[in-house]
């Protein structure tokens, strides 16, 4: 444990201290983040670059390569909500499609880049999202950029949840000067955004931006009122569905289908990789006009490689399964497991946010604890991703748990009790070497 933490960089300052650079030598300017970051590896402190050496599974190896280390353990820091990466089915339409058409997406997909797994891929996840025109991507981020680049131009407006997804963020901005933000989930916010907006500009375009579930705080937006107050303010409504779509929901239509509101958004986008075993994304409309329009002028579609064939073979088996009673079946023993480790995580007396969903977020409220808490606990055998600024408020530190449909009950109770300890032992630790936030 390093002396003081009040001295020493490897618990005080954050990724986020190094992002302004100056100075006139381009690439000696991340010197003092090198530094930093040797120092935080030197203390076990280092959370970022980790390696799994296993399937994306509740148990299983994980290594450090700036240490060497590797360790078995119960496993939250991988995406695969409904544990389909290990399904027979999927592993088998995979292989099938490498048989078939290679590995390779041989094109932009405004080319030749798709095959016919695509066409029955749009298929399937305008059932889903019950929005007939679906547009590919090769990433979730490309399908975030390109939704926003591809339609709004620089005298238009964004109005983003100010927790939106860095993605959507930097469309925004790459789009136009115009991006205000708005408290998060606070609908009468965005409604004084929009007039404010439309007081001195009625004649361009206002996109807002929310997400159905967020990452690292497990809360939802109320989407019907939020429509209601763009279409009074002549606003469009995109909702990023990356982390509830397939998750939850009936027929795992996520928070749109729960809340009613099935077929009925402006836009949505979505991500392939926490429910469908792959990497991807997508646009849904409504309008063929607008799906036509981004399949041209979204430049993370036109100017990439369109979703390889095993990328789309692994989400159209996926979506296949979702819709299906088996993808019931999934999203029942996930709300079960969630619901476990949630209750189990606050009987311990741990500060557990938001709502019961595939993410269960811890929060701290110490860079310095969590850092120790995090080394601790993988010491004692979990697998964990700890949450710093600025993916969440300065000065703020949290656990981001995620959870599958087959976690087992016994797994989650001991994490809950392991991780309740590491936090404990190193508050104490911390409070020992000094105050440190």
């Amino acid at each position: 444990m390093p002396a003081s933490p009040r001295r020493d960089p490897a618990l005080r300052r954050t990724v986020g201290s190094f992002a302004p650079l100056r100075g006139p030598l381009l690439l000696n300017r991340p010197q003092d983040f090198a530094a930093w970051r040797a120092r935080r590896v030197a203390a076990g402190l280092w959370p970022y670059l980790r390696q799994l050496h296993t399937d994306v599974a509740p148990r299983a190896r994980a290594g450090d390569p700036a240490t060497g280390t590797v360790w078995e353990g119960i496993s939250f820091s991988t995406q695969d909500y409904l544990a389909l990466s290990r399904e027979p089915s999927v592993r088998e339409a995979v292989a099938d499609a490498l048989a078939t058409y290679g590995p390779h997406a041989g094109s932009s997909p405004v080319l030749t880049g798709h095959t016919p797994l695509a066409a029955e891929l749009a298929v399937e996840l305008a059932e889903l999202t019950g929005m007939e025109h679906i547009v590919l991507f090769p990433t979730g981020w490309a399908a975030g950029y390109g939704a926003i680049t591809g339609l709004i131009r620089e005298h238009d407006h964004v109005v983003l949840d100010e927790r939106a997804h860095a993605c959507l963020n930097a469309g925004a901005h790459a789009a136009t000067r115009n991006v205000a933000t708005a408290a998060h989930l606070d609908n009468a916010s965005v409604a004084r955004r929009l007039a404010a907006i439309r007081a001195r500009d009625t004649d361009n375009a206002v996109l807002v931006v929310t997400e159905g579930v967020y990452s690292m705080d497990s809360d939802t937006p109320h989407l019907s009122g939020l429509q209601q107050v763009c279409h009074e303010y002549n606003a469009t409504l995109l909702v990023d569905v990356a982390h509830d779509l397939g998750a939850l929901g009936p027929g795992g239509t996520g928070q749109i289908g729960a809340q009613g509101l099935y077929g009925e958004m402006d836009l949505v986008m979505g991500s392939f990789s926490k429910c469908f075993a792959t990497n991807g994304g997508f646009i849904a409309t409504s309008s063929k006009d607008v799906a036509d329009y981004l399949s041209i002028y979204a430049t993370s579609h036109f100017f990439s490689s369109a979703l390889s064939p095993l990328q789309a073979a692994s989400a159209l088996q996926c979506a296949r399964i979702i819709r299906s009673p088996e993808g019931t079946r999934r999203r029942m023993a996930l709300e079960k497991v969630s619901e476990r480790l949630r209750s189990q995580l606050s009987e311990q007396g741990l500060n557990v946010l938001g709502e019961r969903s595939a993410i269960v977020p811890v929060e701290t409220n110490s860079v310095a604890v969590a850092r120790v808490a995090c080394r601790l606990a993988e010491q004692r055998g979990l697998i964990l991703a700890i949450i710093e600024f600025p993916a969440v408020p300065l000065n703020c530190a949290r656990f981001r748990l995620q959870v599958m449909c087959d976690h087992e009950m016994n797994d989650l109770d001991q994490a809950a009790k392991t991780l309740a300890e590491s936090i404990e032992e190193a508050r104490q630790l911390v409070k020992k070497s000094g105050e440190a936030r």
